[in-house]
């Protein structure tokens, strides 16, 4: 199943059927962004797709001028260090507010984030802390947040 635009960003499952139960719907989740596919080839799609819409950018803007504006790589690491600051850092919390990854995506290292600015969006992903996997697309805001709703009805159907 595919939703949304691969060329700029799109939502990719697939089930499994030798991998689900009756409970469980087990298979393939991926983000296509800028033509690239971040996957997992873990995911239990029903988790991934109810996580995906508990996340604080599908009910909140998360507008922020000098993320938005930095080169990418600078961004990504900052969100990254936001989200996941380092053991011995003075920062008490992890903040989430940009973080797109679905839990199976983050369980394989791929983070994404998304940050917005007036009526643009722009997703950042990375793989780890390695800069040459940085890249990001540019959105209109609200179309994330579209095509993961869209999304989601989509593989309910499929489910029932």
């Amino acid at each position: 199943m595919l939703t949304g635009n691969p060329d700029t960003f799109a939502i990719w499952c697939d089930q499994v059927d030798s991998w689900s139960t009756d409970k469980f719907s087990n298979g393939c989740f991926g983000y296509f962004i800028a033509g690239n596919l971040v996957r997992s080839l873990r995911s239990t799609l029903g988790v991934d797709f109810h996580r995906l819409n508990l996340l604080h950018v599908m009910n909140h803007r998360v507008e922020d001028q000098s993320l938005f504006e930095l080169p990418d790589q600078d961004a990504y690491f900052r969100l990254h260090k936001m989200a996941f600051p380092d053991q011995d850092s003075d920062s008490p919390v992890n903040d989430f507010t940009h973080l797109i990854s679905t839990e199976s995506m983050s369980d394989e290292e791929n983070y994404i984030f998304l940050v917005e600015f007036k009526d643009e969006a722009k997703i950042i992903s990375g793989y780890k802390d390695h800069a040459s996997t940085v890249l990001s697309v540019s959105l209109q805001q609200g179309e994330f947040q579209k095509i993961v709703r869209e999304a989601t009805e989509k593989f309910k159907l499929m489910r029932n």
